[in-house]
């Protein structure tokens, strides 16, 4: 029952409404921000490929966010950010959508890239890993 469903097929011109499922579109929105397809393409197999090598990609000692602060903030934001991407990978191919879909693009991979490792490195520094070092000794399990 939708308009568009009466226009003439064009098979030289994709319809720039159509958009992918909602679970792919944050690497939707990565394929569209890099302007020459082979890298959009090869970016957006690195987006999903970099998800499988986040276990060696972490430094942190701890695994898990519970008594990380400054992990936890970064995760927080993260989830944002891929919000983001989500909303823009449905979004048409227009000037503020680009600009925001490359930055968008560039945070999520400094995120695995270096934010992850180098919270990894402060958190072990600062000692801000674990529950002893905020719970008295006798609370130890």
């Amino acid at each position: 029952m939708h308009s568009d469903n009466y226009i003439e097929a064009n098979s030289m011109q994709t319809p720039a409404s159509i958009v992918p499922e909602w679970y792919l579109l944050p690497f939707y929105a990565i394929l569209r921000s890099i302007p020459n397809k082979l890298l959009g393409v090869v970016s957006m197999f690195v987006a999903i490929f970099v998800l499988l090598v986040l276990p060696f990609i972490d430094t942190n000692n701890k695994k898990g966010n519970t008594y990380s602060p400054l992990s936890s903030i970064a995760f927080w934001v993260f989830v944002l950010n891929f919000l983001v991407l989500m909303w823009l990978g449905s979004c048409h191919v227009e000037p503020p959508f680009i600009l925001a879909g490359q930055i968008a693009t560039a945070y999520y991979f400094l995120h695995f890239l270096v934010i992850i490792p180098l919270l990894g490195i402060i958190e072990n520094s600062l000692g801000l890993i674990g529950a002893k070092f905020i719970l008295p000794k006798r609370y130890y399990f």
